[in-house]
């Protein structure tokens, strides 16, 4: 069983060592556009978020974004709010209710896995900044491609009208397997108001005949989700475009 809590704090810790040996002006290979100071910025701003959504019990999003700290600050206020993240969640019951963005999942619980995988992700921008990469957890890694799979990836909305296509992509990682197939999403949300026509996501399947078989480690295909490992890590068996597909759909909801 993966222990989320131990992964923010550790991976929060190494994001800021390898911070630090980038310094706040490195380019982020991972992140075009962005210095180590705008990741830092960014990291610190979604801990402080998730932070006061579990303290306070929030049943809805907060409001506007605070600024960042100054350059002189930031190191220092980043890691005091990454230990009240850890201390926050782990003094909460991971079954009280709080707003999360997914619907199934409006738990405190979500928000320790959440942050496990967003740390992560951002540790290993981090050390890209500063030229290393250390290790990631496989077991954390494949809970993390169940996470962009299910959670993201093919995660309709009830209100939604799902409509599947032909193409059908199995991804692997040791003993764990999904199965998703191309589909578009058609309908209109009740808390926005915004109607959907067609709109291209993944349904989860459960057999038929497969056009793409994506394998790897579990590290080397979360990192390939999430935009930040090579595709020549992975094994594509079938039609490339399949996994051409899965990535593009994964780069709408991974950053």
């Amino acid at each position: 069983m993966v222990d989320y809590l131990d992964h923010v704090s550790a991976d929060g810790d190494q994001l800021l060592v390898a911070a630090r040996a980038a310094g706040l002006d490195a380019p982020v290979p991972s992140c075009p556009g962005w210095v180590v100071r705008d990741l830092l910025a960014h990291v610190w701003e979604v801990h402080a978020h998730k932070e006061l959504i579990v303290r306070s019990r929030l049943q809805e999003p907060p409001g506007e974004q605070r600024e960042p700290p100054a350059d002189g600050e930031l190191f220092v206020r980043y890691a005091a709010g990454l230990e009240s993240l850890v201390t926050t969640l782990g003094a909460a019951d991971p079954a009280v209710p709080v707003w999360t963005w997914s619907a199934p999942h409006q738990n405190v619980a979500f928000w320790r896995r959440r942050m496990a995988h967003e740390t992560l992700i951002h540790r290993v921008d981090a050390e890209l900044a500063a030229g290393w990469r250390s290790d990631v957890d496989d077991a954390l890694a494949v809970d993390g491609i169940d996470e962009i799979l299910v959670d993201m990836i093919a995660a309709a909305p009830p209100w939604a009208v799902v409509d599947t296509g032909e193409r059908t992509v199995r991804v692997s990682a040791g003993d764990r397997s999904w199965t998703l197939q191309e589909a578009v999403l058609s309908g209109t949300s009740p808390l926005s108001g915004t109607t959907y026509e067609r709109l291209p996501i993944a349904a989860l399947g459960d057999g038929g005949e497969i056009s793409t078989e994506v394998r790897g480690g579990g590290a080397d295909l979360d990192l390939w989700l999430w935009g930040r490992g090579p595709l020549d890590a992975i094994t594509v068996e079938g039609d490339p475009d399949g996994a051409a597909w899965l990535r593009e759909l994964a780069a709408e909801d991974t950053q």
